[in-house]
């Protein structure tokens, strides 16, 4: 019973903190809005110019020309393979 009562007020301070929160950040949101902070005026830089991309060159021929690449690979030591030892 003591432990039913403990977690209840547990439940009901975080619930008060909460609404406590909610109604903070409104009091808070409702003065950002009616009195708005007036930043000093500051000159405007103009933007970069865009930089020159140089070209990449692509190289066609840095992979081997090989449509099967499983044609050089040797399988046979997958027959004799136990999958019971993966399980």
């Amino acid at each position: 019973m003591q432990v039913k009562n403990i977690l209840g007020i547990i439940i009901l301070v975080l619930n008060i903190a909460g609404l406590g929160y909610v109604f903070y950040m409104g009091c808070l949101s409702l003065v950002h809005h009616f009195f708005p902070k007036t930043a000093p005026e500051q000159e405007v830089e103009p933007p970069p110019r865009p930089v020159k991309k140089s070209m990449v060159v692509i190289d066609d021929n840095i992979l081997p020309e090989e449509d099967d690449l499983l044609k050089d690979m040797d399988l046979s030591d997958l027959d004799n393979l136990n999958l019971d030892d993966f399980e």
